[in-house]
């Protein structure tokens, strides 16, 4: 038995269907193929740029609640806006794994993509890919910076 997009829609809830609908539309317009697969806290679906073959986004499970982690690679073109988030989407970010590779080159595995340098509220941050520095719960307050910074992030990408 395979495993669906209906089905992680079903398990993320009908509060955050047209945001995922859209996203999920969105990305696919802009030259991302996406995959999903069931993992013991509930579905990923990954989202991968098909030009750089690098994911650019996951939807996932954290305690059964859907969250969205974005792949910032371009958060230095998109910094101004991050300041302007809300609170809640700030201390996700700070409370990320920071990036022991952009501080030692040596540090993690020799194929791990180097995390995020930027500025957020006057402090520099070094965060993770993959230990939570970018990855927001889904909400009323979250959806419309997320889309809007996934929409930069693509704009960045399709440049390169």
């Amino acid at each position: 038995m395979s495993t669906t997009f209906n089905d992680f829609l079903i398990s993320a809830g009908t509060s955050h269907e047209t945001f995922i609908n859209q996203l999920h539309t969105y990305l696919q317009e802009n030259d991302c193929t996406w995959k999903i697969r069931e993992t013991a806290n509930g579905y990923v679906v990954s989202y991968i740029h098909k030009p750089t073959k690098r994911t650019v986004a996951n939807f996932l499970f954290r305690k059964k609640m859907p969250m969205l982690r974005i792949y910032a690679d371009n958060v230095l073109s998109y910094e101004e806006k991050v300041s302007k988030w809300p609170d809640v989407m700030k201390d996700a970010i700070l409370k990320g794994g920071n990036c022991s590779r952009l501080s030692d080159p040596t540090a993690c595995n020799s194929r791990c993509l180097k995390g995020f340098d930027f500025v957020l509220d006057g402090q520099r941050q070094q965060k993770c890919r993959c230990h939570m520095g970018f990855t927001f719960l889904l909400d009323d307050e979250t959806k419309p910076h997320l889309l809007e910074i996934m929409e930069h992030e693509m704009r960045a990408r399709s440049v390169k």
